[in-house]
């Protein structure tokens, strides 16, 4: 099944229906992944080709479409970030939490990576990794199934201790 088949009202594990709300999240956060992935890719080929100001001829031209794309694709998962931001507020719980560190990684990943830009410091690509390994790490986990069908519908009460 492709991430476009899930829609609006997504299967979890085994068949499960899954509420529009919990589906519309995983769905997003799937597309935040695909887009760190790609933006972790151009930024790689971007440091293997070498910083535009750093090269000249066919590497120029290809550091500069493997920047420009980079950009491109975190002004995208800048937008994502407030989309899903959006629907884990409607959500709550586990589901706002894990928006709101993805939300807070990202800031941070793309913060340093202008400032990357800006000084050149290998520092602050170091720190722009790190924001992406934690939103990784965030969005991933929205994509994982809880322990309990309860914890994943956010219309079930929570069980009491």
């Amino acid at each position: 099944m492709s991430a476009a088949g899930i829609g609006g009202t997504g299967r979890g594990n085994a068949g499960q229906h899954l509420p529009p709300g919990v589906a519309r999240v995983r769905h997003l956060a799937r597309h935040q992944v695909m887009g760190l992935a790609s933006v972790f890719l151009l930024g790689m080929a971007v440091n293997l080709t070498g910083p535009p100001s750093q090269t000249s001829g066919a590497a120029h031209l290809a550091s500069i479409a493997f920047l420009a794309a980079h950009v491109l694709i975190a002004l995208g998962i800048v937008v994502g970030t407030v989309l899903l931001l959006r629907a884990g507020a409607r959500l709550g719980g586990r589901w706002r939490r894990q928006a709101i560190t993805g939300a807070a990684a990202i800031t941070v990943a793309v913060t340093a990576g202008i400032l990357t830009l800006i000084t050149t410091s290998n520092w602050w690509s170091y720190a722009m990794a790190a924001g992406f390994i934690a939103a990784l790490l965030a969005y991933g986990s929205l994509l994982l199934p809880t322990t309990t069908p309860a914890q994943d519908n956010p219309a079930s009460p929570a069980p009491e201790i």
